[in-house]
């Protein structure tokens, strides 16, 4: 890997799962989502993906650091949604409210381009194909659950499977968009593309 961070990621990557130490973290990271935000903290009827994805979104905002240059200014970080299913809006949208890094979350769809975002939500190939090179898009944190994202150039792909929850990193679009990843979440992560 070309940057410093390499010392950080364990020799068996494609080999990592959520084992009960990520899992405890996992929970111990929602905990205070979960605390300050009725309509997740109620258990409103989401689905189950639906939820665990949106509770990933939340942790990958909280273990990762938008540009400086990105947030002055802005109270609220913005995530921006490109999904044509209503559940996984509606889970996602459960988030506004909740605090990170001292900035309220906002969840709204995507209207235009990306200007206004600090994160983008993208649920399939053609969307995110139809969105990747629109004015803005390249400086969000791009995130998706969609197979193949993390190649494709998204940042940050989910993998919701039956026996847990996995996700990869493309470290390489993170650091073109100026995003740097923490090192505990580079070393949780599935794959870590460079």
């Amino acid at each position: 890997m070309g940057s410093g961070l390499s010392v950080f990621m364990p020799q068996t990557r494609d080999a990592m799962r959520f084992d009960r130490y990520s899992l405890i973290w996992l929970v111990a990271m929602l905990m205070p989502a979960l605390l300050g935000n009725p309509q997740v903290a109620l258990g409103e009827e989401l689905p189950g993906e639906h939820a665990v994805r949106a509770a990933m979104v939340f942790n990958f905002l909280k273990f990762s650091e938008l540009p400086h240059e990105v947030l002055v200014g802005s109270p609220t970080i913005e995530i921006c949604l490109a999904v044509g299913g209503a559940r996984q809006a509606e889970a996602l949208t459960a988030l506004s409210g909740c605090k990170v890094g001292g900035r309220e979350v906002k969840v709204a769809p995507l209207n235009g381009d990306a200007r206004g975002c600090h994160v983008l939500y993208v649920d399939t190939r053609q969307r995110w194909n139809t969105l990747r090179m629109r004015q803005g898009a390249r400086r969000v944190l791009s995130i998706s659950a969609y197979p193949g994202f993390a190649r494709d150039g998204g940042m940050l792909e989910i993998a919701v499977q039956a026996d847990g929850v996995r996700f990869d990193v493309n470290l390489a679009e993170g650091r073109n968009a100026g995003i740097r990843f923490s090192p505990q979440m580079l070393r949780l992560a599935r794959r870590v593309y460079d």
